[in-house]
């Protein structure tokens, strides 16, 4: 598909209003039990402004104690913990630490890194201000080398580890908890794609909803049986396939589309009209925005993280909502 017919075909989706973004369901954050938030959630802190950086660099003016209550208003930090000798802790000024304070018992000398038992706790050496101020460039999608010039960090390798812990959370997350695509009688056109290296990808995507949709790079000489676990792990039983891909329909072959259909609920309709299947643009929107071309399904996972993040009103929020959920601050004696 070239750049022209790419743009024309999300020209037409956004006439026929597959590509509208709402942006009027605000959420908080989850309590630690629940779970992650879902396609369409929306990052919302109420009424105030999106984040933006020179809000992020003016807060990390307030002192140490200041912000440190604040990411425990976000949750990036437990809101008490529990000391081993039964008592709560408080947190406390304490210069000499590396964040401006720590845990501290009032009833024994004990004391606690502030981010101990924290998805944070092996963000060594670097303040907490930068780490959030990290967390914010990796939402907005900062090229690693543009984030640590802005920052004018010493520690050269603290970007690059930090971004690698989001990718990281990127893959739990979408294993985690995004659910299948698809529901019983929704209409998910899938394709495969090849990659200039020689790797190929399956993908689809609910005709209905532009956001819910999966890519899964394949086994180096994938077969039928590579195919179908693909689709059965990614799309809800009862759902309804649409494919013009001859490589697909072949490599199922009559047995495998009747075997979809029998055992996991996926009917295969092959008399459905699609000129231009809405997964091939998204396709090459994913070819244009990964630049080295690096398919894996870690890049893949990614991707489709940050179509999710972008659909928010505000991305970093709804970061810190994935953190929260998934690694909640532990509040318990150690």
């Amino acid at each position: 598909m070239t750049e022209s017919s790419f743009d024309a075909v999300m020209a037409k989706a956004s006439e026929a209003g597959l590509l509208t973004i709402s942006t009027n369901t605000p959420s908080s954050v989850p309590p630690a039990n629940s779970e992650g938030p879902k396609e369409g959630d929306e990052a919302d802190d109420g009424p105030g402004e999106v984040t933006t950086l020179k809000m992020l660099l003016l807060r990390c003016l307030d002192s140490d104690l200041e912000f440190i209550e604040c990411c425990q208003h976000v949750g990036l930090i437990a809101p008490n913990q529990q000391c081993t000798c039964g008592n709560q802790m408080m947190v406390s000024l304490a210069s000499d630490a590396l964040d401006g304070g720590e845990w501290k018992c009032p009833s024994c000398p004990i004391t606690r890194g502030i981010r101990e038992g924290t998805w944070l706790e092996d963000v060594r050496t670097i303040k907490l201000k930068d780490v959030v101020i990290g967390l914010y460039c990796w939402s907005r999608n900062y090229p690693e080398q543009l984030c640590q010039h802005e920052m004018d960090l010493r520690e050269v390798s603290y970007v690059p580890f930090l971004y690698k812990k989001c990718q990281q959370l990127t893959t739990e997350f979408i294993n985690n908890e995004i659910s299948n695509i698809g529901r019983p009688g929704e209409v998910v056109e899938i394709e495969q794609f090849q990659t200039q290296a020689g790797l190929h990808v399956v993908g689809g995507v609910e005709r209905n909803n532009y956001k819910n949709v999966f890519f899964r790079v394949l086994p180096e000489n994938w077969n039928r049986d590579d195919l179908v676990t693909a689709l059965v792990d990614q799309i809800s039983y009862g759902t309804i396939l649409h494919t013009k891909d001859t490589v697909l329909l072949d490599i199922l072959a009559p047995d495998g589309i009747k075997y979809l259909e029998k055992y996991w609920g996926l009917k295969m309709d092959l008399r459905s009209n699609c000129e231009s299947p809405l997964v091939t643009s998204l396709w090459a929107l994913f070819e244009r925005l990964i630049a080295e071309k690096d398919y894996t399904q870690n890049s893949l996972l990614e991707f489709l993280m940050r179509r999710r993040m972008e659909s928010t009103r505000d991305p970093f929020l709804f970061l810190l909502e994935v953190i929260t959920s998934l690694h909640p601050p532990c509040i318990a004696a150690s």
